[in-house]
């Protein structure tokens, strides 16, 4: 049986000892385990508490390579580029970023990290190779706002945060500064929304995984 799961935020944990965060995660053999199937229940009700938008498995303490996206409508209500994607679990996830010079920077923050919260440059096109729970292998091309929640979330399962990610030229500071200045790039409509959704999370931004 598999422990209740819980997010510990890097700056919180010991540091004496090497963070399952820092670490590149092995891959989940098929058929699932059990242990593997309990975890997976227990991120997608986690994912569903948190309202999104994306979750791996190294977040809660596990070293496995298993991501989980769930973009609900409530994330597509301060952005153009987004669809609303179902819950669904990635297992073994790579990516190969398309066309270099076609990269974009946008607000990123993470469940692992209080400390930080920028834009972050990321490929805008990738293709995507997977495996669904069932151990059926899927490649695809993905972009926009989905593509970079993957992004985010393959880098955690490759030992790597946002703090890996922001470079000295990125935009960058604490979740209140960032998150003054995201509001302020929305139109008087959207700041309504924007607040009522940082009111109604507690101030857990929708571009939070």
């Amino acid at each position: 049986m598999v422990e209740k799961l819980i997010i510990v935020p890097i700056e919180q944990q010991p540091k004496d000892v090497v963070s399952v965060l820092k670490l590149r995660a092995p891959e989940v053999n098929f058929p699932l385990s059990n242990d593997d199937k309990e975890i997976i229940e227990q991120m997608k009700l986690m994912l569903f508490e948190l309202q999104g938008v994306g979750l791996a498995a190294p977040q809660v303490g596990i070293s496995k390579r298993i991501i989980l996206v769930y973009i609900p409508e409530t994330a597509a209500l301060l952005r153009e580029d987004i669809r609303i994607y179902p819950m669904h679990v990635l297992i073994n996830p790579e990516y190969q970023g398309l066309n270099k010079q076609n990269k974009k920077s946008d607000f990123e923050g993470c469940y692992s990290v209080k400390s930080v919260y920028g834009k972050v440059l990321r490929y805008d096109k990738i293709n995507l190779t997977y495996q669904d729970e069932d151990g059926n292998r899927i490649e695809k091309m993905v972009e926009g706002f989905y593509a970079r929640v993957l992004q985010h979330e393959i880098d955690h399962v490759n030992g790597l945060l946002i703090t890996d990610r922001l470079t000295p030229d990125c935009l960058q500071g604490t979740f209140e500064e960032m998150l003054a200045i995201r509001r302020s790039e929305l139109s008087k409509e959207k700041q309504k929304v924007f607040d009522d959704l940082v009111k109604k999370k507690g101030m857990i931004n929708d571009d939070q995984d």
